[in-house]
């Protein structure tokens, strides 16, 4: 097409000026705004091929910057909503970048130029950084050029360059391919900043559809446009599964307007695909690439498990032999993916594929790391994975190799989060495996975790380096506790000089899946980093005497459980009497519109549940769900068929970042109590569905933070 860059590409002439363009604004109005914004930038001096950050939540604001500095030439490093400043700190520095536009639907004007070390003045400002005096950078990219943070497949970020044109060239092969059409309304509940949504993005720009960006799980905004009839909507394999779970979703489906469902990003398995077509009425459709460039692959609907499908138009896509000499471009084969682009470009994609006689490509996995030698034959750690996480009781896992890559006889290691300690027992996991995996695909090794970490769109990230925080001081008194109970097991000497938590729960006699969630919440609370910047050896902690019981408390529960001790359920969720009396008569409220069949059972005064000798039409749980003891398989056990769970609890919105005071004492508080394993009600749902339970939706107590309500239901 004849733009030179996205802003061309959304602001040309033959696009109708009142037509829906971006969110609730016309394309007429979002190209005032936009002219609005690249002014004050020019005003401010932002120059073109000046990198600068661009970072907010996913809303039409962050578009209108995106666009904005596109029209003024600059280089936009597009920083993950969800990164803490140190991380982001550490990316500009990388990208040379000294400035940052914050998008934010808040400010008055839709955004804020911030300075990289957060200041600001009247809105906009410079932090006096000359090109001399900033860090070192990359080399200099040319006007317009975009910087991606990449994940790739090791967990570390790195930065990636796109041209103007190569971006441009993406958003048509969409448009070419009929996945993005001028009468389309691209709902995009997916962070912005990555590959995927940025190339989607680019589609509907190219063209002239409308574009509709939504905060990630935003799953009430999904339902509401879908009704309001997107016709595209795209996602991740995790986000589609919760999705089509919903069952507001699937009560209003099918969704006239609703043509394509796509899924990229991860591994899509036929079940996932079926539960699509099955609840909702449009199957998944399939997509590939990498962040260098964009999407190469895609399918329709109906494709076998880790199929993606054929090339989009415009590249040609290769398979290359050991050597790396491109394979015959007909029939089967299996081989390392190349692609040659419209540039006429060559990328080595690092993946390896299976190509079958119709032209259709399934993905293996990683070429080092994602497919693994055993014996004579390939493992694909994707498949394992997608096997896996049917498992009864297995709310995540990550499949990974063990041994030298160019070993002939790889091992393979299941990190795994357990629902129900007893239902996903590590052997009964590997029986599972047994009886669902061939024998040379059965993993050597399964580890249970409370969490596996991963980024926005579900790719699995290394385990962090823990250090000691420079100069940190505790302050609050969950803070107090916390630094009383790492001091009480002796780990600041070892998070001196760092380690991951298998290494110091190794140094201190503990175990890794229980120390973690201490670490984490130090980290939460500034007590320790991940980032090796930021990285110190301050005095002694200081802390009131009065918070050494707590620590010690804290100290010999995780001690107990490493050695395999369980800790009694926590009591109801503590808070003011009001809060808690509004909780209660929220559950109440519930109950009577559910007209429960059958008795009430009611679990919050701690200890373990009942044996399942008896059904319950309901059973409450108030507080108790945080904790190894907290067995959702046995709970689940407890229901007759179609009965209800129904757990009021106080949860945390992200158990990383424990932003206010509230959290952070929630928090600090579980950990005291009871081992925490549900930091946040997404990865409750998570649990609840991996005992079998159908989990609808969350009511009753939005407006009482930090307590919610879930209710599941048992399956006939």
């Amino acid at each position: 097409m004849s733009a030179a860059n996205l802003w061309e590409a959304f602001s040309r002439a033959d696009l109708d000026p009142d037509a829906p363009a971006l969110g609730d604004l016309t394309r007429r109005a979002a190209v005032v705004r936009v002219t609005e914004l690249a002014g004050r930038l020019r005003a401010q001096g932002v120059r073109p091929a000046e990198a600068v950050g661009l970072q907010g939540p996913n809303q039409p604001e962050w578009v209108l910057g995106l666009l904005a500095l596109t029209a003024v030439g600059a280089c936009p490093l597009l920083l993950p909503a969800d990164s803490p400043p140190a991380e982001t700190r550490r990316l500009l520095r990388t990208a040379g970048a000294r400035r940052t536009l914050v998008a934010d639907p808040g400010e008055a004007d839709g955004a804020v130029l911030r300075a990289r070390d957060g200041g600001t003045d009247d809105g906009l400002v410079d932090d006096g950084i000359t090109g001399a005096d900033a860090d070192s950078g990359p080399a200099a990219h040319a006007s317009g050029t975009l910087v991606l943070v990449s994940s790739g497949s090791t967990g570390t970020p790195k930065l990636v360059a796109r041209s103007p044109r190569s971006v441009l060239d993406e958003g048509v092969r969409y448009h070419h391919a009929g996945l993005a059409r001028p009468d389309d309304r691209v709902l995009l509940p997916l962070p912005l900043s990555h590959a995927y949504a940025l190339g989607w993005l680019a589609g509907a720009l190219v063209a002239g559809a409308h574009v509709d960006p939504v905060p990630p799980r935003a799953v009430g905004a999904v339902h509401s446009r879908l009704r309001e009839r997107a016709t595209v909507l795209v996602t991740v394999p995790g986000l589609a599964r919760v999705l089509a779970r919903r069952r507001a979703l699937t009560e209003d489906a099918p969704f006239p307007a609703l043509r394509r469902v796509m899924a990229g990003a991860g591994y899509v398995d036929a079940e996932l695909d079926a539960l699509w077509t099955r609840t909702i009425g449009v199957g998944v459709s399939r997509n590939y690439g990498s962040s260098e460039t964009g999407s190469v692959l895609w399918g329709d609907p109906g494709l076998p498990s880790g199929a993606v499908g054929g090339p989009m138009p415009g590249v040609r896509v290769d398979l290359l032999d050991p050597d790396g000499t491109p394979l015959p471009g007909q029939g089967a084969a299996q081989g390392e993916l190349a692609v040659v682009l419209e540039d006429g470009s060559v990328h080595r994609l690092h993946d390896l594929a299976d190509r079958d006689e119709h032209g259709v490509h399934r993905i293996l996995g990683r070429a080092r790391r994602g497919v693994v030698r055993r014996g004579a034959r390939w493992v694909s750690t994707m498949e394992v994975e997608s096997v896996l996480r049917a498992a009864p009781g297995v709310a995540d896992v990550s499949v990974t190799a063990t041994g030298p890559d160019d070993s002939d006889d790889q091992g393979l290691t299941v990190e795994y989060v357990p629902a129900d300690a007893d239902l996903a027992a590590p052997a009964r996991v590997q029986a599972y495996a047994r009886a669902e995996l061939a024998p040379y695909k059965v993993p050597d090794s399964f580890r249970p975790r409370y969490r596996l970490r991963r980024s926005a769109v579900g790719k699995a990230q290394a385990a962090p380096v823990y250090r000691l925080a420079r100069a940190a001081r505790p302050g609050t008194t969950a803070e107090q506790v916390l630094a009383a109970a790492l001091t009480e097991l002796g780990l600041p000497a070892g998070l001196g000089h760092g380690g991951t938590a298998a290494d110091l729960a190794g140094t201190a006699g503990l175990r890794a899946d229980v120390l973690s969630p201490v670490l984490d919440t130090a980290c939460a609370l500034g007590l320790l980093v991940t980032d090796t910047a930021s990285a110190g050896a301050p005095d002694a902690w200081a802390y009131s005497p009065d918070v050494v019981p707590a620590g010690r408390a804290l100290a010999a529960r995780v001690r107990g459980e490493a050695a395999g001790e369980r800790p009694v359920l926590p009591g109801a969720p503590a808070g003011s009497p009001a809060a808690e009396k509004a909780l209660r008569e929220s559950v109440e409220g519930l109950l009577a519109e559910a007209a429960v069949d059958g008795a009430l059972l009611e679990i919050g005064d701690g200890g373990a549940p009942p044996a399942a000798d008896a059904e319950y039409g309901a059973c409450v749980v108030l507080g108790g769900v945080h904790g190894p003891a907290a067995q959702l398989g046995s709970l689940a056990a407890l229901l007759r068929p179609k009965g209800l769970l129904v757990v009021a609890d106080a949860f945390v919105h992200d158990p990383l970042a424990l932003t206010d005071d509230m959290s952070r004492t929630t928090a600090v508080r579980w950990l005291v109590d009871g081992h925490l394993h549900w930091w946040t009600t997404q990865e409750l749902r998570a649990g609840l569905e991996a005992v079998g339970l159908r989990v609808e939706e969350s009511r009753g107590a939005e407006q009482q933070a930090p307590y919610a309500i879930l209710v599941a239901r048992k399956p006939s």
